[in-house]
């Protein structure tokens, strides 16, 4: 029979059932948290008629102008490294003209305070800074923690944002509903992540977060090897941080099964993952494991006063204290689950201090996604509120938790810069793409392709980058919601449609020349002949009498078109099918006109026959390289490197699009070829290893990275990787 671990560590329950039934508790005081100088320059602001000899002072000394305020008013200027911002300050302000100099930091913010009915009631907040914090940050979806618990109420309101419901499980019955039978784990993870300023119930602490809920305990207790377990499948699943608010003592699991808990740990801890536990609740000397575990996060509780719970343990393990409250309105108000009811209640416990714990690397994981967990660890604790002995002590550890000191300690590292262009639809994704990187009314002429058939809009590419134009995506028949206020938006009076009317049906010509745009359709019999058209157009369009050189991708598979498509538009270059054991008429046809000498061969052997690179290097004057990987990833990395090595591509720019199913992408050329970057593709829920070493070997702090699409598309996770590639 296997060992009990004993019940959750907040066995202590005061109310069950809390439907409007509790008062609040009195005013919380305002957090009052020590300003800290986060200097960035100096502004110099001027009497009327001097900015001509002040900016020539200026400049005399040396000093960069960040920008010109608004209005010629003044000027930003840059603080040169070793020089002491308020001598600088000081200088500058004795200049002729000068009216006055004064430091530049930033520390303007806003002031939010959620607007849930029961916050008032949440007076934790206020002893660890959550205001305060919450204006800078209050979690990132990409970040997840996994609550290794009784589960959770998988349709409590205030949690269906939080839960990711693909991945939660249930050890205890081994399936993969992991629904709470106890209410705890529903308490803890409200703590955690509940919804906020959604003008119901309560605020977490985190509440952008996602929870993946880990059932190892029934309606009372649960075993030691489900809990090993869980921690094992929450480390394989990459979550940022877990949660434990249960355990045993030492003598209930035994040196064997201490052991075992290690190992699990350790498992954890090797990937990454910050743990955090809760340290028991019988007011001695005697840490449960398995906060008691080395590289977890110990957590003792204190009351409304800061002053250790009398229920808490303590110890030589001990790292932190977090509010854990006591009997009745002074416990901690969370979520609860109840005979079916999505409520609220309080508890009080060292389980409920570890949550806030938790969501404080939550918070700090969002702020800093590149900061490793010894980094976290080392930000939170020395951060803590010195309470109790000066210093560390076996009551307190470091002291209580401050949320917001926290945040500030924790150092971003250097790391790319990731945004997400995104639309209800892959239409809506088009346009977007052209919002990011068109401005308005710059754009005279603009290319359009089917957003149902992929391999127009990809040969199109190089036709949009010719035109300065972004590459907007159609239904067959009926133009999307948002198209033509885009095309004016643009500026265009002239539409071209790629693609014949089996792609793009006349319909949509009615309906654009209705408007009085010019419409020019772009077309062959087939997809093959489509793009040497294309080719034939981009000659045209750019004045060319020959086109040297050529990119030849599969036509009946698109991810290799789709990473060439940014070099393509970036530099003139036609983008030809074929197809995998054959070379289409129309492209020999193509290469011979145009007069091209090298043709890139994108893709491996099993996407292009070896038979079809050969036709190729056969025709007179021309000759070929081969862009290839192990895979579609591998392959848009190779195409990535060598566009980049060649000069026909910065790394100043990377897109990011799924390999798995490419519409949200075919806007992504046009938008990197904008600014000169590559496009990479990834898995949907994983970062492709390719996409990373060439993010990780070429990129720096700040290199603008954008994923194209939804998380439906490219998931939050695969955003969390990319945010945590360090440089």
């Amino acid at each position: 029979m296997r060992r009990a671990l004993n019940a959750t560590i907040a066995a202590l329950v005061t109310t069950v059932l809390l439907l409007g039934a509790v008062a609040p508790t009195a005013a919380r005081p305002e957090v009052q948290v020590p300003t800290r100088s986060r200097a960035t320059g100096v502004i110099v602001r001027w009497t009327d008629g001097s900015s001509a000899p002040v900016k020539a002072a200026l400049a005399r000394r040396g000093l960069r102008v960040q920008r010109t305020m608004y209005g010629d008013r003044g000027v930003v200027v840059s603080v040169p490294d070793g020089t002491d911002v308020e001598v600088l300050r000081a200088s500058l302000a004795t200049v002729p003209g000068v009216r006055v100099a004064a430091e530049d930091s930033q520390v303007i913010r806003p002031l939010w305070t959620p607007d849930d009915p029961r916050y008032a009631a949440q007076w934790a907040y206020s002893r660890i800074q959550g205001e305060a914090a919450w204006d800078i940050e209050r979690g990132e979806s990409f970040v997840t923690v996994g609550v290794i618990d009784t589960g959770a109420d998988l349709l409590h309101p205030e949690l269906t944002p939080a839960l990711d419901l693909a991945r939660d499980y249930d050890f205890v019955s081994n399936d993969n509903e992991a629904n709470d039978l106890n209410g705890h784990g529903t308490h803890v993870s409200g703590i955690i992540a509940a919804a906020s300023n959604n003008a119901t119930g309560v605020a977490g602490t985190a509440p952008g977060v996602k929870i993946v809920p880990i059932k190892v305990i029934g309606r009372s207790t649960g075993s030691n090897a489900d809990f090993i377990d869980g921690l094992y499948y929450a480390a394989d699943l990459g979550v940022d941080v877990v949660n434990i608010s249960l355990g045993a003592t030492a003598a209930e699991i035994g040196a064997s099964g201490r052991a075992l808990m290690q190992e699990a740990v350790d498992y954890a801890h090797a990937r990454g993952v910050v743990i955090v536990s809760a340290a028991g609740n019988e007011g001695r000397n005697d840490i449960y494991y398995p906060a008691a575990c080395d590289h977890v996060i110990c957590v003792g509780a204190t009351d409304a006063a800061d002053v250790l719970a009398t229920y808490s343990n303590y110890g030589s393990q001990m790292d932190i204290a977090a509010p854990g409250g006591v009997a009745g309105t002074n416990g901690i108000l969370s979520t609860y689950a109840y005979a079916g009811a999505h409520t609220y209640t309080y508890l009080f416990g060292t389980s409920m201090a570890a949550p806030f714990v938790t969501g404080a690397v939550a918070l700090m994981r969002s702020h800093a996604p590149g900061a490793t967990a010894a980094e976290i660890e080392s930000a939170l604790l020395s951060s803590a509120k010195d309470l109790g002995e000066p210093g560390w002590d076996l009551r307190y550890g470091n002291g209580l938790l401050q949320l917001r000191d926290a945040l500030e300690t924790i150092v971003p590292p250097p790391a790319p810069s990731v945004t997400r262009v995104q639309g209800v639809d892959r239409y809506a994704t088009a346009i977007a793409q052209s919002n990011a990187g068109f401005a308005s009314g710059t754009v005279t002429t603009t290319v359009v392709a089917s957003g149902e058939g992929f391999p127009d809009a990809l040969t199109g590419a190089s036709l949009a980058g010719a035109y300065g134009s972004p590459l907007l995506l159609t239904r067959r028949t009926s133009l999307p919601v948002g198209f033509l206020a885009e095309l004016v938006r643009l500026g265009a009076t002239k539409v071209v449609l790629v693609g014949g009317t089996a792609a793009i049906d006349p319909a949509i010509v009615r309906q654009l020349s209705a408007t009085g745009l010019e419409v020019q359709r772009i077309a062959g019999r087939d997809r093959y002949d489509t793009a040497a058209a294309v080719a034939s157009e981009l000659a045209v369009v750019t004045g060319q009498t020959t086109i040297p050189r050529a990119f030849l991708a599969r036509g009946d598979l698109y991810a290799d078109a789709l990473a060439v498509s940014p070099i393509a538009a970036g530099n003139g270059v036609p983008v030809l099918l074929t197809r995998p054991s054959t070379l289409p008429s129309a492209t020999s046809i193509a290469l011979a006109s145009l007069d091209t000498t090298e043709v890139v061969v994108t893709g491996s052997t099993a996407a292009i026959a070896t038979s079809v690179a050969s036709a190729v290097d056969a025709m007179p004057g021309v000759s070929i390289v081969r862009w290839a990987g192990g895979d579609r990833y591998e392959t848009a990395a190779q195409v990535a490197r060598e566009s980049i090595a060649h000069g026909w591509a910065t790394s100043d720019y990377f897109g990011v699009a799924t390999g798995n199913n490419f519409p949200d992408a075919l806007g992504g050329g046009a938008l990197a070829a904008r600014y000169g970057g590559v496009v990479l593709l990834t898995k949907p829920t994983s970062l492709s290893p390719a996409a990373r070493s060439v993010i990780s070997d070429l990129g720096y702090d700040t290199v603008p990275v954008a994923i194209y699409g939804s998380t439906g598309v490219v998931s939050s996770s695969v955003e969390g990787e990319l945010r945590r590639i360090r440089y």
